[in-house]
């Protein structure tokens, strides 16, 4: 099957440093090809900025068009509202954290911007249930079109080095801003006594002052390369990730395919399986309170009986519910459903 997979038109595919979406468009269309499949990523950067994805929209018709696809696949709103626009069939998959935040006028606008495209899409990609449920309560018409497939990894790259492992190492993953809360997984590593070090582009530097008053021994490693990320996850023992307002965390789903059990909050409480791949503190949004229930779990998990088995359940869930394969063919029914010209493809 032959699928234009449309960028973002603000970052590279795949992107050089930090770009979520951009990242997994990349690894989706290496796994498509793998599994035998014509992906054609359509994407032009112009400077990097928010506002290239409105000009990019304004050249994509034609874009897509010279392709000639049988499927065309859309990861932003304002590509799949001008998609819609041209009258180009497409599905859409919902990357926005709008859906559960939205403070300001340029948040409210991407949260119609994201329902806007959801009515207007063919068939629409909830990356868990939770997105799903938030998408039917938001936009009540769509129910019937939305499915439910989370982002994958790549099981064969990220893997655990037991070795390395110091059995009190814990990681976190993702930009250093306030809505990822490090300063929580920064003070429960210094109360358990474990240490923590923290990889992503640091964009606050005030916030960042405040994660190292929370723990002066975090260590603050910036952006890596991607092999240096993969050999950070391969030495840690627990993955640690707070975030206030997620979709769904890649970061999550390489540190399980590291055999990382992950702490968290809320947020990823449908990612890891309680007691068995991890803990989320569901329930609460109360900041000391997940400060003390990260710390009495890294507590826990000071005992290899209780480490190790974890890690392995880890590695196995993410093998089963999050490779590429399962979720290249969760992609292909959608679109054989969504594409009647596909269908026999």
């Amino acid at each position: 099957m032959r699928i234009a997979l449309v960028g973002t038109g603000v970052q590279a595919i795949p992107p050089v440093g930090y770009g979520g979406v951009e990242r997994t468009i990349a690894e989706f269309a290496s796994a498509l090809r793998a599994a035998g499949h014509d992906p054609v990523v359509i994407n032009r950067v112009r400077h990097g900025r928010s506002v290239d994805e409105y000009l990019f929209a304004l050249t994509l018709p034609a874009l897509v068009r010279a392709v000639g696809a049988e499927a065309v696949h859309a990861s932003t709103p304002a590509v799949a509202n001008r998609l819609a626009m041209a009258g180009i069939p497409f599905v859409f998959t919902s990357h926005s954290r709008h859906w559960f935040e939205r403070v300001g006028a340029r948040q409210r606008f991407g949260f119609w911007l994201e329902r806007r495209a959801v009515a207007r899409a063919r068939a629409t990609v909830a990356l868990t249930e939770r997105l799903r449920a938030e998408i039917a309560r938001s936009v009540p018409p769509v129910e019937s079109r939305l499915r439910v497939i989370p982002i994958g990894v790549d099981t064969d790259r990220f893997r655990s080095d037991p070795a390395a492992r110091s059995g009190r190492g814990a990681l976190g993953v993702g930009v250093v801003a306030p809505l990822k809360r490090w300063e929580l997984a920064a003070a429960a590593a210094r109360d358990a006594g474990w240490s923590f070090r923290l990889v992503g582009p640091t964009p606050d530097a005030r916030y960042l002052e405040r994660v190292r008053a929370a723990n002066p021994e975090v260590e603050v490693l910036g952006e890596l390369t991607d092999d240096e990320l993969r050999r950070e996850y391969a030495r840690a023992d627990v993955l640690l990730h707070p975030s206030r307002v997620e979709v769904l965390a890649g970061a999550v789903l390489q540190g399980l395919s590291a055999s990382l059990p992950v702490l968290g909050a809320e947020p990823i409480a449908g990612l890891v399986e309680s007691g068995v791949t991890g803990w989320a503190a569901a329930g609460t949004a109360d900041d000391e309170a997940i400060r003390r229930f990260l710390a009495a779990r890294l507590r826990e998990l000071s005992d290899p009986s209780v480490r190790q088995p974890m890690a392995l359940a880890a590695r196995a869930s993410a093998e089963q519910r999050f490779g590429w394969p399962a979720v290249v063919e969760s992609h292909l029914a959608m679109y054989r459903g969504a594409f009647p010209g596909a269908a026999e493809r």
